[in-house]
């Protein structure tokens, strides 16, 4: 006889995993998306916020106003550098809210993919030759994921 467990097998704090190589969509001969696709993992099912989640430390304004975190970056001389959004200090970023992932039932331990479509012009007017991305999420409460690193893309623009 064999037993079936009553739960998935992962840890509360949520776990990210490059599946495949990020793909290039060209359009006329031109980068113009890129698609990254990761696997999820969530020991408590904790993931994803819903629209009413507004109050701290969900608020606008907050770290965790987000819990899709996506940096952007260029390479120059063979360094990373995060990319400047022109007359701020601020760097591009393609931070986004995920929907409440959690199941009903029991058993809350989740898993899946998540697809991410980025424009492949990380901001009007600037156009690295080489890019890549760090992807990291967080739960509702506050652990964050290992933070993804894609390999580093070559850009026709």
């Amino acid at each position: 006889m064999s037993c079936k467990p009553d739960s998935l097998q992962f840890t509360d704090t949520p776990t990210l995993k490059l599946t495949t190589p990020p793909i290039q969509f060209q359009r006329n001969g031109k980068d113009s998306s890129v698609i990254i696709e990761l696997d999820y993992t969530d020991g408590d099912g904790d993931i994803g916020l819903e629209p009413s989640d507004t109050f701290a430390p969900f608020n606008f304004g907050s770290k965790f106003f987000y819990n899709l975190y996506v940096d952007v970056y260029k390479v120059e001389d063979g360094k990373p550098i995060p990319i400047i959004i022109p007359l701020t200090t601020d760097t591009v970023r393609f931070n986004d809210r995920i929907s409440n992932l959690t199941p009903t039932g029991k058993n809350k331990s989740i898993f899946g993919k998540i697809t991410l479509n980025l424009n492949a012009i990380p901001y009007p007017g600037i156009f690295p030759d080489s890019m890549f991305y760090t992807i990291q999420i967080a739960d509702r409460n506050l652990h964050l994921s290992n933070r993804i690193t894609t390999p580093v893309m070559k850009f026709q623009f």
